[in-house]
C-alpha cells in the first residue's frame, strides 16, 4: 500500500494507538496521513507506538486544545523526505518514491470547523 490517510480522533487513547498499529502491520503502508491526533506534543516515541519498525520517520503538529493534530510518517527505505513546511492545519512534504524513482509533494490537512479559518488555510 503506497499511502493511508485516517482521521482518527484521538490519538491519546491507548486502544487508539494500538488499533493504528495494527492496520499498519497489515497494510504496510509507505506513507500515513493521520488527522485529529488531538495530542499535545509530538516526539519520536509517537512513531514508535505507532509502529517506528516499518513506519520509520515522522512529522507532528500539535493539536490546539482539544481540536486538530496532524501526523505525517513514512517509512524511509521506500520514501526519501527532501523538505517540508508545517503549520497547525497542514504538513507538506517533498520527497522522492524510491519504486518509482519519481519526486512527490504530498499535504496532510485539517482544515477548521469555523469557517473564516477554512478561507484563510
Amino acid at each position: 500500500m503506497l499511502a493511508m490517510t485516517w482521521n482518527i480522533r484521538g490519538l491519546g487513547k491507548d486502544e487508539n494507538m494500538c488499533f493504528v498499529k495494527k492496520v499498519v502491520n497489515k497494510h504496510r503502508p509507505s506513507l500515513m496521513f493521520i488527522q485529529e491526533t488531538k495530542l499535545s506534543s509530538f516526539d519520536s516515541k509517537v512513531i514508535r507506538s505507532i509502529d517506528g519498525s516499518w513506519l520509520t520517520r515522522g512529522l507532528g503538529v500539535e493539536s490546539v486544545g482539544s481540536a486538530g493534530g496532524l501526523i505525517t510518517l513514512w517509512n524511509e527505505d521506500l520514501f526519501i523526505a527532501k523538505a517540508c513546511i508545517k503549520n497547525s492545519r497542514c504538513i507538506i512534504i517533498t520527497g522522492e518514491l524510491v519504486k518509482f524513482s519519481k519526486d512527490v509533494a504530498f499535504c496532510n490537512v485539517y482544515a477548521s470547523n469555523v469557517e473564516s479559518d477554512r478561507i484563510e488555510l
